[in-house]
């Protein structure tokens, strides 16, 4: 499919096509959502209500559960009386992975007390109880951006790129001085790879034990459960966030070991050479877009080095993430 742009023309696939909607769709969903919970925290007066019930409502979506905090309260504005459950602005809905996390704003919201809501004059009916915006809005804008850059990318790139016979070893002239790791690629490579397996596998046995001492002391106590460093659950957190560094360090390793021999296979590209692919994103992207048994040589060391830092640059963001929502 070729879609006309400005001066130029995307080529999009059918992958790219799936892409492009999936990414739109999020960006006008997130956008659209942006705007009304800025209109509701803006215009929204505060009124009295009184709350009616209130309970953690558990939500199954396959092998995922999320908790949503479910508040019944009632409420009178200019002379009518309405109920709302909705608790913060906007048309989304706020869920929490942990169920403490939402049973904390429950608590604040026993039946029968009088708390304070917010009302739009121009939406009565639609109160909500805390004034303040939930991160989907820009979740969502900055994923559907991300994939439509991926999108365009693609869409700009060369149709086959990576797609170059080498030229036999023996007709291309050594440097005169190998790098370190150059040297040691091999012992590198089987290094990377097994530090990355026994990572990944203590890392999942670490959340394996997590879960076990969460349920140790959710049996043991009603209390919320405390993450003590030196306890059931301090320590397999502990562990995991190790191993997931350590998967990290093993992914970026086996990348620098996998973008010297892709160096090595550039040196027997034929005159004149095409442009890097790690110079030149549209081109990375197509690669790394394409299954590894349409490519020759080349195009699978390109592909591979390319999803080896890119995979280690998700993790990291998942771990500052993390560290940040923790802080």
């Amino acid at each position: 499919m070729e879609l006309p742009v400005g001066i130029t023309t995307l080529h999009l696939s059918r992958k790219s096509v799936y892409l492009l909607v999936l990414a739109v769709a999020l960006i006008g969903a997130g956008g659209y959502s942006h705007v009304q919970q800025k209109q509701a925290v803006g215009d929204a007066v505060a009124v009295q209500a009184t709350v009616d019930n209130a309970r953690v409502e558990r939500l199954d979506a396959g092998r995922d559960i999320d908790y949503e905090p479910e508040i019944e309260y009632t409420y009178e504005y200019r002379g009518e009386t309405y109920t709302s459950e909705q608790v913060f602005p906007g048309p989304t809905i706020r869920t929490y992975s942990d169920r403490s996390n939402a049973q904390s704003i429950v608590r604040s919201y026993e039946p029968g007390t009088t708390v304070r809501a917010y009302v739009r004059p121009s939406a009565p009916g639609d109160a909500f109880l805390i004034r303040e915006r939930t991160p989907w809005p820009a979740r969502a804008v900055a994923t559907g951006g991300v994939l439509l850059c991926i999108v365009v990318l693609a869409g700009l790139g060369s149709k086959h790129p990576g797609q170059y016979e080498l030229r036999p070893e023996h007709e291309v002239r050594s440097p005169p001085s190998r790098t370190w790791v150059e040297r040691n690629n091999e012992r590198i490579r089987r290094l990377s790879k097994r530090a990355l397996l026994v990572c990944f596998v203590a890392f999942w046995l670490s959340m394996v034990g997590l879960f076990f001492g969460v349920l140790s002391l959710s049996n043991s106590s009603a209390r919320p459960v405390e993450a003590d460093l030196l306890g059931p659950v301090g320590l397999p957190l502990l562990a995991g966030a190790a191993f997931w560094v350590g998967m990290i360090l093993s992914l970026c390793l086996y990348g620098l070991q996998s973008f010297s021999r892709y160096r090595r296979l550039r040196r027997r590209l034929s005159e004149p050479k095409p442009p890097s692919p790690f110079r030149h994103p549209s081109r990375l992207v197509t690669i790394l877009g394409t299954e590894s048994d349409e490519l020759p040589e080349y195009g699978r060391r390109v592909r591979v080095t390319g999803w080896a830092f890119l995979i280690a640059t998700g993790m990291t963001a998942v771990l500052v993430q993390i560290l940040y929502t923790a802080s």
